[in-house]
């Protein structure tokens, strides 16, 4: 009976004997029995958390021309420091999950999935340790023939007489650095692998004792991000005169930075190495050109005859924009470096151009300096086609009286109907298949998204 939680009070989904803290809000996080080999995550703030700033400069030069016309440069400079992210402080350790597998089947593994030494029902062939026999008893190892393993905790450790203690992984929390899952020992052998009981045998195991602690990752909110945005902006600006006015504006600008990726949360690629994550911002987009102009009829039009009359009071004003693509992150959709996240794993990039996921035949290898491997690939290789847009406005005033007057009024976007890419998907396997790259190397994907085909709208407008 649950000594805490009055009788029929139960969590759905959650071990009936988890003692919920009512005052606390929370489980007794010294008897919580888990939810399974993988424990949840918390979001902590780290105690050196550092408010993020900003320093920003520019310099504007301007010319006028003539009398009508003036032509402008700016720079802009805009450096942030201690940008908050996320990083997990408490990564598994995927050397001694490599060292741990070892140690059982005497070679290296040939996949992630292999490592994690997940096994099968008891007794069978896929029992890996032994969880229906008694501590002490010698069985066949299922993955080395001719090798025997001792029970020394049925269903968690077994020992090799020539290699050493072997845990299975779930149970030592994947190596994370806080401590073994505690509550997956417990609530898998009935209650009879207590903390105490456990650690008693963790001695001669690539597993250290720890704390009690009901987490597995723990993404802590870090301030250690940068970024720096450089833009150069230009403007050839002319005045209403001569019955039309028109501005061209381009832009070359470029941002860097280590922490705006929302489509990963945050999360780095490979948790101690962050620097690995400065790139092109998702937001960069370097090139970027827009025209826009008024062109009205001549007033004189209004009295002349002709071809004149039948065109004053008319306003012509389109605008015209091309820029650049923007970057994504692509992402191998596998947990290669078995960090139990497969959202941020990037593939490797080979010597041609070719993408690929480590592992795989013809790629880098699984394991790199005793690790698994984490793609090459930098953050933000792909991007997206160049956009190009005309929209124009057509309007002409008619004068009903001296006091009243209708606008009509017609509007198209996107005059052309061009196609103009929104999103593209972030995946291996759709860059691969899509095969095509952009003079500076970065790779295009299969478009999820566009922006709106070609529209038209029409208005009236009373005015008096």
């Amino acid at each position: 009976m649950n000594p805490i939680c009055p009788p029929g009070v139960s969590t759905p989904g959650v071990a009936a004997g988890s003692q919920y803290q009512f005052g606390r809000q929370r489980f007794n996080d010294q008897t919580f029995p888990g939810f399974g080999p993988v424990l949840p995550f918390t979001l902590p703030v780290q105690k050196d958390f550092v408010y993020a700033y900003a320093n920003q400069g520019n310099f504007t030069i301007e010319h006028e021309l003539n009398k009508d016309m003036t032509l402008s440069a700016s720079y802009i400079f805009v450096g942030a420091h201690h940008l908050p992210h996320p990083i997990d402080i408490n990564a598994p350790r995927t050397d001694l999950q490599i060292i741990n597998f070892a140690r059982y089947a005497n070679r290296n593994p040939s996949n992630t999935t292999e490592a994690a030494l997940v096994s099968g029902a008891c007794p069978g062939p896929s029992c890996l340790f032994g969880s229906n026999l008694a501590p002490g008893t010698p069985f066949a190892n299922p993955l080395l023939a001719g090798d025997t393993l001792v029970v020394i905790v049925p269903g968690m450790i077994v020992l090799s007489p020539t290699r050493g203690k072997i845990i299975a992984p779930a149970i030592a929390n994947f190596f994370r650095p806080n401590a073994p899952n505690y509550f997956l020992a417990q609530a898998a052998s009935g209650g009879v692998v207590t903390p105490a009981v456990l650690n008693s045998q963790l001695a001669g195991t690539l597993r250290s004792q720890g704390v009690i602690s009901p987490f597995g990752s723990v993404n802590a909110q870090t301030s250690d991000g940068n970024s720096n945005y450089n833009g150069l902006n230009v403007d050839l600006r002319k005045r209403f005169s001569n019955h039309f006015q028109f501005l061209a504006s381009y832009t070359w600008s470029h941002s860097i930075d280590d922490s705006s990726d929302l489509q990963t949360l945050l999360l780095p690629q490979d948790n101690r190495n962050f620097a690995a994550e400065r790139s092109d911002s998702l937001f960069d987009q370097r090139h970027r050109f827009v025209f826009s102009s008024v062109i009205t009829s001549p007033i004189t039009w209004r009295s002349g005859d002709g071809w004149h009359r039948v065109l004053s009071d008319f306003t012509v004003a389109p605008i015209f924009e091309i820029s650049s693509g923007r970057p994504f992150n692509i992402l191998s959709n596998q947990d290669t470096n078995n960090d139990q996240s497969n959202q941020t794993d990037r593939p490797s990039v080979l010597s041609d151009g070719t993408l690929c996921v480590p592992g795989t035949t013809g790629c880098v290898p699984l394991i790199t300096n005793g690790v698994f491997t984490s793609g090459s690939l930098g953050r933000n290789a792909g991007i997206t086609h160049r956009f190009m847009s005309l929209d124009m406005r057509l309007s002409r005033m008619v004068r009903i009286n001296e006091r009243a007057r209708l606008e009509l009024i017609a509007e198209g976007f996107n005059l052309f109907n061009r196609f103009n890419e929104g999103a593209a998907s972030p995946f291996i396997d759709d860059v691969n298949a899509f095969k095509q790259r952009a003079g500076n190397g970065r790779y295009y994907s299969r478009p999820t998204s566009a922006f709106d085909p070609r529209q038209f709208q029409f208005g009236l407008k009373l005015s008096f």
